[in-house]
């Protein structure tokens, strides 16, 4: 046993890798993108019919009507107007319960602040551990807010009535009404200030918005012709499959499950799951081929032909025409060539029967109901922990906003809900963004007070304006997740600062306080969730990872006792995907975390290039799930093919436990040591050697992850000083 065996290592920790210079971030980040410019310009157009007509109908609350253009909009028409659907409702009922609470506890401040911290920690709570998440913190952030502006607009009401700037004041009526009459009207005008926008971004998605099937369409048409200019031999296809292949088909997916709410794309194929399993098949088989066929590219050409014939299908929503033609090879390449064959029949046999079918509405099978708890909602803690830590920020900062008597900081509390996530680097993503995002925003805000506010006149100067500064913010929200919330919060910011009221203002208070607002929330929520229950990154990344190495488990384990079930497979394959996919989405912000956090002594990083390697022995497993399925598996003699099926079982089990030492540390020294090798196979023939080589191919890439993420060997102890002493003496 080697000298490391004996050792119980931890499991290994989490790194991002290497993220690139900031220059080039935001070089690759603000470069145009297709559809990047038109759902910018929607934005603009939406958020300016939203002012003019708070304007006119003197709607409070101006630039909340203004943000939610901007947090609401998606990528699609479709997700935008189901999200912006679900915020109307949850917003609408949010509000009947703050007028509840207040009726319950308008004389009682001592009943009202538990009310809402209660109420705070069941909308979090439920935001974790509910299929309808989003609702609940909609809901839950609307009514801790409408509580906070509530006890503003009432104390507006007790103050004796002034007559000055109209525009200074959102409504100036609550200074001439009872308060009870006050603070009812006010959460009124605030419900109509958030269904106005969310009305005018419904109708501008259903008009003008994007339609999930046509992006599903293109990205899918797209796979296909990089598929036909690397089987053609052009240079620099590899790197294209290869960023292919590192995003998944996670997101074609939610496209595909989106595809059949308009209807308006009558070119049906795109919605078949199976076509989108197909085209990231295809391009996973043709990575493998630079492995083993690198020096046979030619055997590809007749798949060129069928890659720009299913393209062209695809993209006209008709049939392919007639079944592409074989792809031979032999040896190590033989299960590739008949693998990209059969996956390009698959491929057109879906693209002829979809051809003008209906839609996919009429299409889909009727599946379980979803629940409306998760399974471990009452057994997992981290979601308790998660609502108590939103909501002792929250608290934290309404009573500093109370004792100080400095309402104008009340953007803290709504710092608290929009920053708080589940892991320490997501919040400290998310709050440096937003941190960079109100500098600029306010910065921007400003500048517009002292230049432009006194040179202002009437609606035209506010639209030219806010038109620049909102592009630049949905501009940059439309980039990656990297950057993206920076541009709402630039938007959100400069909203703030400029649209004080029903005309132009020189104010400079209220800049000040909201921006102060910002920071201070910042810093309330990024100590509590650094040192209450801290969730690390690594922590997800290794919980995503054990259950792609599980899954693997459950590939390699099939067709042991019997027939490969190709719904099994199907089932497995799309787990493991999906669990890397979320891996590689939560390992984004992992450079965000504390050292103290982030990291634990000895232990060797796991990042993205890690978690790559790991999705691509999906390759392997499932060629060699080919070739036991294949007509010359039954050639095989009885001993070998029960040597092959101990070697599933025993490969399998190494899984599982490399799966149990990701998630908690246990078993190191059995994982190290314990990957089985690759069965020995002896005998002629094209299929057996094809196994062999796969299999050898499979342990080697195994036998590198874990060089790379295993227990660093312990340092030789020095001698204590007096030994060192003696010994020299």
């Amino acid at each position: 046993m080697k000298a490391h065996a004996a050792r119980r290592g931890p499991p290994p920790d989490v790194d991002e890798g290497d993220p690139p210079g900031l220059t080039a971030l935001l070089r690759r980040e603000l470069r145009p993108t297709p559809g990047r410019l038109g759902d910018s310009l929607r934005i603009v157009v939406v958020v300016l019919a939203a002012v003019a007509i708070a304007e006119t109908f003197r709607i409070p609350e101006m630039a909340v009507s203004a943000y939610i253009v901007l947090f609401l909009s998606g990528r699609e028409a479709a997700s935008t107007v189901r999200t912006s659907l679900a915020a109307g409702i949850a917003v609408v009922l949010a509000i009947f319960v703050t007028i509840a609470v207040f009726m319950l506890s308008l004389s009682e401040p001592a009943l009202r602040i538990p009310l809402m911290a209660v109420m705070t920690f069941g909308a979090m709570f439920l935001s974790r551990a509910a299929t309808l998440g989003p609702l609940f913190f909609v809901a839950g952030f609307v009514i801790a807010y409408g509580l906070t502006l509530g006890d503003e607009v009432l104390g507006l009401a007790l103050q004796p009535a002034t007559i000055g700037n109209a525009s200074q004041f959102e409504l100036p009526e609550i200074f001439f009404v009872p308060p009870v009459e006050a603070l009812v009207r006010f959460l009124l005008w605030f419900s109509l200030a958030v269904v106005v926008p969310i009305a005018l971004l419904i109708a501008a998605n259903l008009l003008t918005g994007r339609d999930p099937a046509r992006l599903l369409r293109n990205a899918l048409a797209e796979r296909l012709a990089t598929a036909a200019d690397f089987c053609a031999g052009e240079s620099g296809t590899e790197r294209r499959l290869e960023a292919q292949a590192f995003e998944g088909n996670a997101q074609l997916r939610k496209l595909h499950n989106l595809a059949g709410v308009f209807g308006r794309d009558q070119r049906r194929p795109v919605w078949r799951a199976s076509l989108i399993d197909d085209i990231t098949r295809l391009g996973l088989l043709l990575l493998a081929w630079l492995r083993v066929g690198s020096d046979n590219r030619n055997a590809l050409l007749p798949a060129v032909g069928a890659c720009r014939r299913a393209e062209r299908a695809l993209e006209g929503g008709e049939a392919p025409g007639p079944e592409p033609v074989t792809i031979t090879a032999a040896g190590a390449t033989r299960p590739l060539a008949d693998a990209i064959t059969r996956t390009l029949r698959s491929i057109y046999e879906t693209l002829a029967a979809t051809a003008g079918t209906a839609s996919p509405k009429a299409k889909a099978a009727a599946g379980s109901p979803e629940r409306l708890l998760a399974a471990d909602a009452f057994r997992n803690p981290e979601y308790v922990h998660f609502a108590l830590k939103v909501t002792l920020a929250v608290m934290i900062c309404y009573f500093v906003m109370s004792m100080t008597d400095w309402p104008g900081i009340h953007t803290c509390i709504i710092t608290c809900f929009f920053v708080a996530l589940g892991t320490v680097g997501d919040t400290l993503h998310k709050a440096t963004l937003r941190f960079v995002g109100c500098l600029i925003g306010a910065g921007l805000g400003l500048g517009a007070i002292l230049l432009l506010m006194p040179r202002m006149t009437d609606l035209g100067d506010l639209f030219l304006l806010l038109a620049p500064i909102t592009l630049l913010a949905a501009w940059i929200g439309y980039g990656s997740e990297r950057i993206s919330y920076a541009g709402w919060q630039i938007g959100l910011a400069f909203y703030l600062v400029v649209l004080q009221g029903y005309g132009p203002t020189i104010s400079m208070y209220t800049a000040r306080d909201r921006t102060i607002g910002i920071l201070f929330g910042n810093i309330v929520i990024s100590v509590i969730f650094m040192t209450i229950w801290p969730v690390s990154v690594a922590n997800v990344v290794r919980t995503h990872l054990a259950r792609a190495l599980e899954q693997l488990a459950v590939l390699v384990d099939l067709g042991v006792d019997g027939e490969i079930s190709p719904s099994a497979r199907s089932a497995a394959a799309t787990a493991f995907g999906q669990a890397i996919a979320q891996a590689r989405a939560v390992l984004v912000n992992d450079p965000f975390e504390t050292r103290e956090v982030r990291r634990a002594a000895r232990r060797r990083p796991i990042d993205a290039a890690v978690v790559e390697q790991v999705g691509l022995l999906f390759i392997p497993i499932s060629l060699i799930l080919d070739l036991r399925a294949d007509s010359g598996w039954r050639d095989l003699s009885e001993p070998m093919r029960d040597a092959i099926g101990a070697h599933h079982q025993a490969l399998a089990g190494w899984f599982r436990q490399a799966a149990s030492w990701v998630r908690s540390g246990e078993g190191a020294s059995e994982v190290i040591d314990g990957l089985p090798e690759p069965p020995t196979l002896s005998g002629a023939g094209d299929h057996l050697a094809a196994l062999a080589t796969w299999y050898r191919l499979l342990h080697q890439d195994i036998r590198k992850i874990l060089d790379e993420v295993g227990p660093q060997p312990q340092p030789a102890m020095a001698p204590p000083v007096g030994d060192a002493l003696h010994a020299a003496g």
